[in-house]
């Protein structure tokens, strides 16, 4: 695990789940600016799924964004998509063909998990549970003990694609949702902003050109059930 030390007032931003959704990520990316983010931690899955994984990852690069790897990244990397679904896991072989050499580069060295300190506090960053980093953390599922398990005030989550913050006394669990491909029938982009001054952590939501993602699925020929839960917040 990675330590990386940071400055103490400033906003983080807080993304999951991108999906190679880039037309999402720079509508997320426009207002984190306007709202002065200086920094952006992402918990896994830059691909999978939408039609832009190169374009996605450029953008990655270009803003420096500091990213762990999800399930779609490393299935990318080892080419096992034997647990995923079919739709899942025909949008993986198609960003296979797709991906250049450097981009798939890129996505191999992202590490399961990495920490950030501000301070006196240290955030974790892992895509599934700090138990197994492939299971599914839903809001009912949220355990103090996953902040001790990773010695973490701020614990930031993804893979459910589901928005959501749990305190405890010993810090914080945050899932700020997924940028590219929301399932809490809320079809706008999700994110969360961190604000190392207070430790306060808002959860927020961005519009974004849904039909000009779809549109571009379409010229992909991705499969039409994945167009279905773009469209439907599913």
């Amino acid at each position: 695990m990675g330590n990386h030390s940071i400055f103490i007032d400033m906003l983080i931003g807080l993304i999951a789940d991108v999906h190679s959704n880039v037309i999402a990520l720079e509508a997320v990316l426009s207002e984190m600016d306007a709202l002065g983010v200086e920094k952006i931690l992402h918990a896994g899955d830059i691909i999978g799924y939408n039609p832009y994984p190169n374009e996605t990852i450029g953008l990655f690069k270009k803003r420096k964004i500091m990213s762990i790897r999800g399930n779609h990244d490393r299935a990318l990397v080892t080419g096992d998509t034997s647990g995923f679904n079919p739709y899942a896991a025909a949008a993986l072989e198609w960003t296979g063909k797709v991906i250049t050499c450097e981009n798939l580069g890129f996505i191999s060295k992202l590490k399961d998990i990495e920490a950030i300190r501000v301070e006196d506090t240290k955030i974790v960053i892992v895509h599934g549970s700090p138990k197994d980093f492939d299971a599914y953390v839903y809001p009912e599922n949220v355990e103090s003990g996953f902040l001790a398990i990773t010695d973490s005030n701020i614990l930031v989550l993804g893979h459910t694609h589901i928005q959501f913050k749990k305190e405890f006394p010993e810090g914080i669990v945050v899932n700020p949702g997924s940028v590219g491909q929301p399932r809490d029938l809320n079809l706008d982009s999700a994110f969360a902003i961190l604000d190392t001054d207070t430790m306060k952590i808002q959860l927020k939501r961005k519009k974004y050109d849904i039909e000009k993602v779809i549109e571009d699925m379409q010229k992909a020929h991705l499969p039409e059930k994945l167009k279905i839960r773009l469209r439907n917040g599913t």
